[in-house]
């Protein structure tokens, strides 16, 4: 890879991010590719034809592998920065486009799979739809010049909130078939932040003029760190009012929803694949699948699983795991992480090798426990909303464990260890877990509590730290 720098390619694809083209890590002509739905598309739903591409791409111009993202999008690493540009053009024959996953553009609104689950009390992936088709390949809503930072955004059918509102900069949680709260200013990795609700007994036409006016609003505070800090600033009222005043002024010019539920009522194979690897051989052999057994298309969501829903059961499928239609989180034993110091520039940590291994004590549980974790501070593998967390931080790199996070409130910090303890630490929680008899982690909590756990990891983990002013500074306000 000799005559290429890091530095000479990240200024050529820099202003590009919003196309969804990220630098790899190390002095090489590399990027990876985000991929999402194209416009108009389900951004849930993944067809035969397209699992069958993502093969062939990832093979011909990456090394062979997909990454599972964890807002419902994949991942291709590895290809030659000059050929990004082909690499799209083959994922748009099959309606596939990285437009607006990356950078400082309004990301890929994530759906909670509301069409198989018969809880849903709308059609999250419709609204979903709406509102991503409504921002995507508009100038003013993408790109470095025109955004101060990245713009997230959820929609969960039910008050179970699979979604993760609490993390997002809009959450929008329906409360039945007519109305919808509000959460807004939420943030996870450095400096996390809980959403806050906002606006209740929305009606559908009102959250698109909600999320317009949230944010123009941030686009004229120019806050390069975020939404969330721009609510931090200002407070709930102030900033609803500033978000309302706009939200007033354009209504009339924007669009109204359908969102009717749709209950799609058949029976789903759960594959989840641990830290989001998946080989391409492995994908052709998913798309076979679902050709031949289901609805010739997957789901995708923020749990690195693919669901396979399929039509009848037969004897083919004995070695998979099958699920009733139903919540998505959190079910099983779940190890979600980003790919860490092996591709991302930013990475501090071989999250695949300590995600798999952290995977096999979990699944050894088999409890519906979810395991997060990231890279670096900018918590792609979602620790702070995992049942168990891990992040980096710091110049001598030490981990964060957070404990009790999920779709409505962000962990409790433990403490802090070593990265070669993190296995050990993870081990002797879920441990803990299992001699308590508790049923999840919230109760765990409860029952015994994250000072148990405090004490028991500084007895057995000399590098464990507890919680203290610099942790504080860092990772706070909450």
């Amino acid at each position: 890879m000799s005559g290429f720098k890091y530095s000479d390619i990240h200024k050529i694809i820099y202003p590009r991010r919003h196309e969804g083209i990220y630098k790899n890590r190390g002095d090489n002509p590399w990027v990876s590719v985000r991929i999402r739905q194209g416009v108009g598309r389900d951004p849930s739903k993944w067809f035969t034809d397209q699992l069958r591409t993502l093969a062939e791409v990832s093979r011909r111009y990456g090394d062979g592998r997909v990454m599972l993202g964890t807002r419902g999008d994949v991942e291709i690493f590895k290809v030659n920065y000059r050929l990004f540009d082909e690499v799209v053009s083959r994922l748009k024959a099959v309606n596939l486009d990285p437009r607006d996953s990356c950078g400082n553009s309004v990301r890929n609104p994530i759906p909670c799979p509301s069409n198989h689950c018969p809880l849903a009390q709308v059609n999250a992936e419709a609204l979903s739809k709406f509102i991503g088709d409504y921002f995507r390949y508009k100038a003013e809503y993408e790109g470095p010049s025109a955004m101060p930072h990245r713009f997230k955004i959820s929609i969960s059918a039910c008050e179970r909130a699979c979604a993760i509102p609490v993390a997002q900069d809009v959450g929008i949680v329906a409360k039945g078939r007519d109305t919808f709260d509000v959460y807004v200013g939420g943030g996870i990795g450095e400096h996390a932040f809980s959403a806050k609700l906002m606006f209740s007994g929305v009606k559908a036409e009102d959250l698109l003029p909600i999320i317009v006016g949230a944010i123009e609003v941030f686009k004229r505070e120019g806050e390069r760190r975020g939404f969330k800090w721009v609510v931090a600033k200002y407070g709930i009222d102030r900033v609803r009012s500033m978000i309302l005043d706009v939200a007033g002024k354009v209504k009339q010019t924007l669009p109204a929803p359908d969102l009717s539920p749709r209950f799609i009522n058949t029976r789903l194979i759960k594959l989840h694949y641990p830290t989001g690897w998946v080989e391409s051989s492995e994908l052709e052999r998913i798309a076979d699948i679902a050709g031949k057994h289901g609805l010739g298309y997957v789901i995708l969501f923020n749990n690195q699983t693919i669901y396979v829903p399929v039509r009848v059961m037969s004897s083919e499928l004995n070695d998979v795991e099958v699920k009733d239609p139903g919540p998505f989180s959190t079910e099983g034993p779940t190890t979600v992480a980003c790919i860490g110091s092996e591709l991302c520039p930013p990475g501090l940590i071989n999250t695949t090798s300590l995600g798999s291994r952290i995977h096999i004590h979990l699944k050894g549980t088999n409890r519906p426990i979810r395991i997060g974790i990231s890279g670096c501070t900018h918590d792609c593998g979602m620790s702070w909303v995992s049942d168990i967390g891990l992040e980096p931080y710091g110049f001598k790199t030490r981990i964060l464990i957070t404990l009790g996070g999920g779709p409505t409130e962000l962990g409790y910090v433990v403490g802090t260890i070593d990265p070669m303890d993190a296995e050990q630490a993870v081990d002797l929680i879920l441990n803990m877990y299992v001699e308590s008899n508790s049923q999840s982690i919230t109760e765990f909590i409860s029952r015994v509590g994250v000072d148990k756990v405090r004490e028991v990891l500084a007895m057995r983990i000399p590098s464990f730290k507890a919680p203290d002013k610099s942790i504080s500074s860092v990772f706070g306000p909450n």
